[in-house]
């Protein structure tokens, strides 16, 4: 086994679709098998800290990248990296375009900030990036549109686990669904499910035939393999 820890997406990647909150069975299952066999886990979501904590909690990870790399927590500590943002300003000015609503997630987070789309999403991304300007990064997850500090995703919540683990991250495998994981999905040993995105299918070094939930097994499968982090 090469892989020293895998780094997994939540939604559209744990899931059983990316059109649904429930988790995979076999995802699950696969999960468990991977922490028997001493790799560590890590989950990176979009996902304010509370939320990713509870999660983490009911799968038996400790490890958490939240906030699309604003917040990681790890070793029982938690590290906040993005800058402080002006909130209401930002809801504000975002709900303004009258293409979004505000998530109700916002109450429980600090510097990434949902809202959902009341139009086609690439029509709200686009005005939102206009209205909010250069200071903040607007990506869509395929589950809501998220704002927060230019600069800060989640590669920049890899490398600092990576760093707090002290292995190399191209030695973590990386799985995820989206646009938001393409960041991770470039810095990690990337392995896309089989319906991502086509900017993660493009980021990933791989991308599996499964679907979401399926298709983090057979990642799985690769890592217990011996044939992910390898060249």
């Amino acid at each position: 086994m090469k892989c020293k820890a895998l780094v997994t997406d939540i939604d559209g990647t744990l899931t059983v679709s990316r059109d649904t909150y429930e988790l995979s069975l076999e995802a699950l299952s696969a999960l468990r098998v991977l922490r028997n066999a001493g790799v560590r886990v890590a989950i990176a979501t979009a996902n304010g800290l509370d939320y990713a904590m509870s999660i983490s909690r009911y799968i038996g990870v400790s490890s958490v990248i939240a906030e699309n790399g604003c917040i990681v927590h790890v070793d029982g500590a938690t590290y906040e990296l993005c800058r402080e943002i002006r909130r209401d300003e930002v809801i504000k000015t975002a709900l303004s375009t009258g293409l979004v609503r505000e998530s109700e997630q916002n109450r429980c987070r600090k510097y990434d900030l949902a809202f959902q789309p009341l139009v086609n999403a690439e029509v709200a991304v686009k005005a939102l990036r206009s209205a909010l300007g250069d200071e903040f990064s607007v990506t869509y997850s395929g589950y809501a549109i998220h704002v927060r500090p230019k600069g800060f995703d989640k590669g920049t919540g890899l490398r600092f686990l990576c760093n707090k683990w002290r292995i190399s991250c191209e030695l973590v495998a990386v799985v995820g669904d989206s646009e938001v994981d393409a960041p991770m999905l470039r810095l990690g040993w990337g392995i896309a499910v089989g319906n991502a995105d086509e900017e993660a299918k493009m980021a990933a070094r791989i991308t599996v035939e499964g679907p979401s939930g399926l298709g983090f097994a057979e990642a799985v499968e690769l890592v217990l393999s011996g044939m992910a982090c390898s060249d």
